[in-house]
């Protein structure tokens, strides 16, 4: 990528920051210097360090969450078609109406948390910060279990078959009563992310996956339970509250208090400008989760072939994009911690890295796909139709690869830089305007099948790469060290101006 970027100081003037050590105007900025300055190639490296270090437990821990409803889908398997085909419309209905809300949401914390943490004189701003977000994600869930607990009704004024609807409605109100801790927890995450903490979440997955599949077998088929189908999702419930209470545990004995200051009056203020990050944090991710799983329902109108392919590379391409998931995770905070410190230089570093991390395994992944098309459908199934048509939509697989990876690690970059608004508008425009339209055409007018859909993906991929990258390209780091601290005054000064911020 041509960086169209200057060589900016390590740090910057900004009248009055936060950081008792700012330097003033009469400080010279070569003190301000890291060590390692003039040797780009050390700068580099330590980031590098930094990002596989990190970006590791990230990956780990998004495997592991995943596992916890598949757990279920893999136990009810075992009970009959109609209860795995249930299990499997449930999983994707949270999916869609809860868990990408809920995720995008509090992707918020990306930018404000990591920037406070290392801007803010008091540390316990991020603790604010997280109380917001629970207050307002709390409300939110509100709607969404009203939309839970009538979903079986809402199942049959879609056509689904009467069985099918009453058992996907009584698995979401059973895993209703565990959604509130899944939340709670994404949130409580990106706190101790934000404080350099990746691997807390990793520890607590670890012992809850292998619980939750016992639990799961256990409360399905074993006395005194032997719940039958509402068993796994009650199992997954109590897995989520397991979840969340290892965690808080996690941050009250081990590590990640520091950034909490005990609940404040003050998480109930200014939430209009956590609304100005969250709202299109939410759309951002959103419209390209939302994108895909549709891609998947017109599939379902096509042959029972088609979707079974479309399942199968949709399974892949949604395993190799945990990397640079986790690669985007780590990076987000590693440039909002620069920001809040005002290191300039260090936050386009990390974002330099973090593209050449996407660009590498992209390629990586590209050719193993390439390699492995032809015979790649095997590992599913043994229906050598499927498997024809897998090894057709596998180079389109293969070809976008990088550029999800971009798009994905890219997107990380512009929520530490807290830009969320433009993400926003261009996945919009990618995926709405372009991708699902020219897809749609392509499938059903012209009769291309499942590859009208999967070009219409993939060009919609490139546009949100080629975008962000050219939106990076032109990033001012200088200013945006600015804008951190500025937001990070803003919300201390609010702090220090409310009475009534103290614990209670």
């Amino acid at each position: 990528m041509q960086q169209r970027i200057h060589h900016e100081e390590d740090t910057i003037s900004v009248g009055s920051s936060s950081l008792s050590s700012t330097p003033t105007e009469r400080t010279p900025l070569i003190s301000r210097l890291p060590d390692d300055f003039e040797k780009g190639h050390a700068s580099l490296g330590c980031e590098f360090r930094w990002l596989v270090k990190n970006a590791l437990p990230v990956v780990f821990t998004f495997l592991l969450q995943n596992s916890l409803q598949m757990a279920s889908i893999f136990t009810l398997g075992h009970l009959g078609p109609t209860e795995l085909a249930a299990a499997a419309l449930a999983s994707m209905f949270a999916s869609v109406s809860a868990w990408s809300i809920a995720f995008g949401t509090a992707t918020a914390l990306d930018t404000l948390c990591s920037q406070a943490w290392t801007g803010a004189k008091d540390k316990t701003l991020v603790g604010i910060h997280l109380q917001r977000a629970l207050c307002i994600l709390g409300l939110m869930f509100i709607p969404i279990a009203v939309v839970w607990w009538n979903c079986t009704a809402l199942l049959l004024k879609l056509h689904q078959e009467p069985e099918l609807a009453r058992l996907a409605g009584l698995f979401l109100r059973c895993l209703m009563l565990g959604a509130p801790a899944f939340i709670a927890f994404e949130a409580t995450k990106k706190f101790l992310q934000a404080q350099g903490i990746m691997q807390a979440s990793t520890y607590v997955l670890m012992i809850v996956s292998p619980l939750n599949l016992i639990l799961n077998y256990t409360f399905v088929y074993l006395p005194p339970f032997k719940l039958g189908f509402m068993g796994a999702p009650l199992a997954t419930s109590c897995s989520y509250w397991l979840m969340l209470t290892l965690l808080i545990c996690y941050i009250k004995f081990v590590d990640g208090k520091a950034a909490w200051g005990g609940w404040s009056r003050e998480c109930l203020t200014g939430w209009v400008s956590f609304l100005k990050l969250s709202v299109p944090s939410l759309l951002m991710i959103t419209a390209e989760w939302w994108a895909f799983e549709l891609s998947s329902l017109a599939a379902s109108y096509l042959s029972t072939n088609d979707l079974a392919a479309q399942s199968i590379v949709l399974t892949t391409a949604s395993a190799t994009y945990t990397i640079p998931f986790g690669i985007s995770v780590a990076a987000s905070n590693r440039i909002g911690n620069a920001l809040g410190e005002s290191n300039a230089r260090k936050a386009r570093l990390a974002s330099i890295v973090a593209i050449l991390f996407a660009v590498f395994f992209g390629t990586m992944n590209s050719t193993f796909f390439m390699a492995t098309r032809a015979k790649f459908g095997f590992l599913f199934t043994s229906d050598t139709d499927v498997v024809r048509i897998v090894s057709r939509i596998m180079p389109l697989c293969a070809l976008f690869q990088v550029a999800d990876g971009l798009a994905g690690v890219c997107g990380g970059i512009i929520r530490g830089l807290g830009r969320q608004e433009f993400a926003a508008y261009l996945n919009i425009l990618a995926y709405y305007i372009v991708a699902l339209p020219l897809g749609y055409y392509l499938t059903f007018v012209r009769d291309w099948d499942l590859n009208g859909l999967w070009i219409g993906l993939t060009l919609a991929l490139f546009l949100v790469a080629s975008g962000s990258l050219a939106f990076l390209g032109f990033i001012n780091w200088d200013n945006e060290v600015k804008k951190a601290l500025n937001r990070i005054q803003a919300d201390e000064a609010k702090i220090h101006e409310d009475t009534q911020g103290a614990p209670f």
